[in-house]
């Protein structure tokens, strides 16, 4: 899980990561397997589409101390960067 960064959105502790991508179809084509992944395991993830990136920010809202990342938002962010790069072997 490299370059993960712990943010707050919401008063949550969250892991946000921003990926780079030289075409927007290809962000888009990684946002929708993220968005693929997450309704697999019933947890969404903020995500921001740009023109050159997608970043995306995993946490858990329900947690009651406000420390919102837990295991599935680890397992989750390992699994977008396993996407990404399978992605950009197919680029």
């Amino acid at each position: 899980m490299s370059d993960w960064t712990v943010c707050i959105y919401d008063g949550v502790e969250h892991i946000e990561k921003r990926f780079p991508f030289k075409k927007y179809s290809r962000s888009l084509a990684f946002f929708n397997a993220v968005a693929g992944l997450a309704e697999t395991y019933i947890h969404h993830p903020r995500m921001v589409l740009e023109w050159g990136s997608l970043t995306i920010a995993w946490g858990t809202h329900e947690s009651e101390d406000g420390s919102g990342v837990f295991a599935v938002d680890r397992e989750l962010a390992e699994k977008c960067d396993q996407l990404y790069e399978l992605l950009k072997k197919q680029s």
